[in-house]
Parts: C-alpha cells; structure tokens; sequence
C-alpha cells in the first residue's frame, strides 16, 4: 500500500469516534444552560464572614430573595473575605455600578434597634439597587447600611462646624420644631481640624434650604449670660434625648434663591452664634482704653446709642510689634482692644452702609464721636463698648496700631465714677475722726451727769411743792394786772384833761401804748403757767384732737 493511500485511510474515521465528540459537546451545552438557569455569579468583599453561611444566606431586594450565597474565602492578601454570590436571572438587570449591598443583622445603636427578626432567620445581605447604567459583579459590603435609601426622593447638603459636640449619623433635622431630614455621615477632617456632615432633606422639603438659612444644634438647655442679661431656653424631652440640628432663616430676612445639592453650610453650637455668623462683611479696628477693661469678653456687643453695630473681637487685642505683645508695652499705658464694625448691622444693604460709615467717620470723630466702656450686666459684671458724640474732649490725630486704624475713646461713666468715690475715701481716711468723738464722749459725760442732777432735783419735796407755790404767784399776778388795767384806764381818763396836742401827752400816751402791749404778752404766758406749771421744765402738753362720737 502507497503512503498516499495509508494517510487516505487515517482521515476516514470510524462512526464510533464521533459518539464521544458529540457527547463533550451535550455536556458543555446542558452546563452552559445549567448556568444560565443558575444566574449570574458575583463577588462581595467584606471583613469577615461572621453569620454567613453558604448555601443558606440569602441576599434580599426589598425583602424578596434575589440570590443565594455559595461559597465564602479568604481574599489573596488575607485582610478581608470575599464571599461568590449566585444571583437570579431575573434580576441580572439591578447590578448596577453604584448599588449598594450591606448585612442585615440585630443592631442597636443611636437611630433605635432594628434587625430583630435575624435572631431567629440568621442574618441576610440587602440589596439596593443604583441608577447608573453600568453594571459591575464585583461589590463591597458596607459598614453601616444607608440612612437614607436612594428611592427616597430629596437634596443633599454638607456642614461644617468647629466649636460643636460631634454629632451622631442618624440625628433628626428639624425646621421649626419638624422632621425635615436627618444626617447620613460624620467624619472629622484631621488636616483641617472640623467635623463634616452630610445631610439629607426630604421632598418637599428641600424648598425651605435656601442660601441665607443658618443651621445649629439644639441643646438641651441653653444659658446665656451676657451683656444682655441672663436667657434661660430649654428644647422638647425628645429633643433633650436624641438632640438634633435645626435650620431657619433668619428674622427680618426674606427667602434668598434655593440652595445647591451638596452646598456647604456652617452648622452653629447655637441659634445667637448662627446668627452672629451671618455679618461676614465688616473691619477691624483697634481702641486703646486708659482703664481696666475686667468683665469685657470677646463677643460682646459694640453700640451707638443702644443699637449694636459690631462685636468685640479680641480683649485685649493680641498684636504684635516689634516682636512684643502689643498690650503689655513699655511706650503705652493703654490696653488694646480689636473689634469689627459690621456693617449688615447697620444696613441690611452692606455695601451702602460700609460706604456711609466710612465716609462719615472722621467727620463724627471731629464732632466728637468716642468708644467708651459701659456696664451691661451688673449680676455678671459683663460690660461692653459704646459709641457716642461727647463735648469738650481732646481732638483726635488719626493714627494706626499694628496696621488697624485706631478709633478713639475716652473714660466711662462707671470709672470716672469709681475714681470719684476712690477720692472720696481718701478724704474720709484723711480725716481726723479721734478728737470728735472724745468731745462727743465728753458732752455725753456731761449730759448724763445733768440727767442725774435732774432727777434728784425733781425727786425733791420742795421742788415738787413749787407748782402751788407757783399757782399763788400767777393768782397774784393776774389781780396786780387787773388793777393795774383799771388804774391805766383812770390814767388816761385824766390825761384827757390835759391838751393833746402837748409833749407830755405824747410821751405818756407813748409809754401807756408799750405797756399795754406788754400785758397782751405776759397773758399768754400767764394762760399756760396755770394750765401747766411745770411748762419750763418740761415741753407743754399739747391738746389731743377730738373723736367723733356716733350717732
């Protein structure tokens, strides 16, 4: 046999060889379709495999199984597992790039308890699905699952803070007193030393976040001692137990355009602070007090005749010049104090009232306009910084303090009255106070003595006998006063005879005049003698007022 004839014969197979052919093939065939009945295999990386079990936890969509878990290991760096899920072809279509995938167990923590129902079932994977259209197989669990879920309709925000207590995910946001919203993520920014929250604010109430709304936490109890008095301000119990964070906008301001997604905020410690942070457009400047400025805080109000129009900033000021503390200087007695001018507080325009502050500010400081300090709260000895026009007072030559413009001040009321009554008791300490009191112990010394003299002079039989003694003399006085009357009136009974028109006559008539008055003098005194003889001696008794008798 040729060797064309023998390769010939090799090519032509026998029927028996294509059965196996045609089985590979089956099989391949029947578990590609096994397969595809089976679903679409995907992988979820997560810490540990804690209550997983293969085979039997099941991977849910809103509570309805959508996939099963078949085999759980180690991932190559061994840091985390990766647990190979089966997924129903149904549901192919919901593997988005951007879905969510997390365990659902018994959890208790700020937002309440949930999950009860695994302690019996054993825990299970939720699925939410994303919107993108992207599809993906490889996942990773989360965390914590979503506060809020993606089918949920509203707007994302973010807040920043500083100076507040950490707030927890899962804290309610209110507006006026309603749930609005809550806050989904809390995570603190080491580089920039703040704490930033995003939130979430259901439909429709996204419409109520506009630009100018400020943001604070309420606390449980607020206590404010300032300048202004002390404000007492307690919130509702639930909000005592879970706290919260509300928004508003401002009084007297009107709704500014709607907020952005995901614009930034700047969440308060409380409703005054938030307020405060809304006068961003303002100036710095510096006034240097004579006198102790104890019981003034940064944050205390500036005014003009009780309408604030700035803050204190820093008391005192912390500048430097030359290298040295600006407030401890050797050139100055003065104490620095920084403070800002707001203009918003002043117009709600800012950019009219900066322009009219500062182009009438050197003509109200040659008028006379100065910073002086005043007592706010006397129960907390707070005090603030007030402007106003004063007469008489040195003129002022514009100058700067470690490059701020310098306003000018002058003494306060309250000190120049402190120095007053400093003066005062240096006069009173001066004073010789010992001689006046040891003549004032003398003459007590002597009246007591008198007091004595007295008594026993009273306590005597013949002074006690001088009031009858002293009735007989007033009877005889009146019987000489009577005659003498009646002998007067013989008297000039006679002097009729002589002429009127005589010397004589005159001077007699002249002297019976002065000695009738003088009758008319002693009567009175006559009068009181009798009714109460010893009248020299003691005050006279004076006639108590009469009472009404009924009818």
């Amino acid at each position: 046999m040729s060797p064309t004839a023998a390769i010939s014969k090799k090519r032509t197979l026998s029927p028996i060889w294509i059965i196996p052919l045609i089985a590979v093939f089956v099989a391949s065939w029947m578990f590609y379709q096994y397969q595809q009945s089976q679903g679409t295999t995907i992988y979820i990386t997560m810490p540990n495999a804690e209550g997983v079990i293969p085979g039997k936890t099941e991977i849910k969509v809103r509570s309805v199984k959508m996939g099963v878990i078949a085999q759980v290991r180690l991932a190559e760096d061994q840091t985390t597992v990766v647990a190979r899920a089966v997924i129903d072809k149904d549901y192919e279509h919901l593997l988005n790039q951007d879905a969510k995938i997390w365990i659902v167990k018994t959890r208790i923590d700020e937002t309440g308890i949930s999950g009860l129902n695994t302690l019996l079932s054993g825990v299970y994977f939720e699925f939410l699905p994303g919107e993108s259209d992207a599809r993906t197989r490889q996942f990773t669990l989360l965390d914590t699952p979503p506060q809020i879920p993606d089918n949920i309709k509203g707007q994302r925000y973010l807040l920043t803070s500083k100076n507040t207590n950490v707030i927890d995910v899962g804290t309610t946001i209110y507006y006026n007193g309603y749930s609005v919203g809550q806050v989904e993520t809390a995570k603190f920014d080491w580089q920039q030393q703040i704490m930033r929250y995003g939130i979430f604010i259901r439909s429709p109430y996204e419409n109520l976040v506009t630009e100018n709304v400020v943001f604070w936490v309420n606390s449980a109890i607020e206590v404010d001692l300032s300048a202004d008095g002390i404000n007492f301000k307690t919130s509702s119990l639930a909000k005592m137990l879970k706290g919260g964070i509300s928004f508003a906008i401002p009084e007297g301001e009107k709704p500014d355009a709607l907020a952005k997604q995901n614009q930034t905020f700047r969440l308060n410690s409380d409703y005054q602070k938030a307020l405060e942070h809304r006068y961003d457009e303002y100036d710095y400047y510096v006034i240097q007090f004579e006198q102790s400025i104890r019981g003034l805080t940064p944050g205390a109000p500036v005014e003009y005749r009780g309408i604030r129009i700035g803050t204190v900033e820093e008391a005192p000021a912390m500048l430097v010049i030359d290298n040295r503390p600006a407030h401890f200087s050797t050139d100055s007695t003065a104490v620095p104090v920084k403070i800002k001018i707001e203009y918003k507080r002043i117009f709600h325009d800012t950019k009219i009232a900066k322009e009219f502050w500062q182009n009438s500010l050197d003509g109200w400081i040659e008028k006379g306009l100065r910073a002086s300090l005043k007592t706010g709260n006397l129960l907390t000895g707070s005090i603030y910084i007030d402007f106003d026009l004063y007469q008489d007072v040195e003129p002022f030559q514009q100058s700067e303090f470690a490059g701020l413009k310098v306003f000018p001040s002058t003494s306060s009321g309250f000190s120049v009255m402190a120095n007053q009554v400093s003066e005062l008791l240096a006069k009173f300490n001066n004073l010789d106070m010992q001689t006046p009191l040891n003549s004032f112990d003398k003459t007590m010394n002597e009246y007591n003595t008198f007091a004595v003299e007295l008594r026993e002079l009273l306590n005597r039989k013949d002074t006690q006998a001088l009031p009858n003694e002293f009735n007989e003399t007033l009877a005889q006085v009146e019987k000489s006063m009577a005659t003498f009357d009646e002998t007067m009136l013989q008297f000039e009974k006679t002097m009729s005879d002589y002429e009127k028109g005589s010397a004589i006559y005159h001077e007699l008539n002249s002297t019976l005049d002065q000695l009738k008055q003088l009758a008319e003098q002693l009567q009175p005194l006559s009068k009181g003698l009798n009714e109460q003889p010893n009248m020299f001696i003691f005050d006279k008794q004076l006639a108590t007022d009469p009472t009404p008798r009924k009818q």
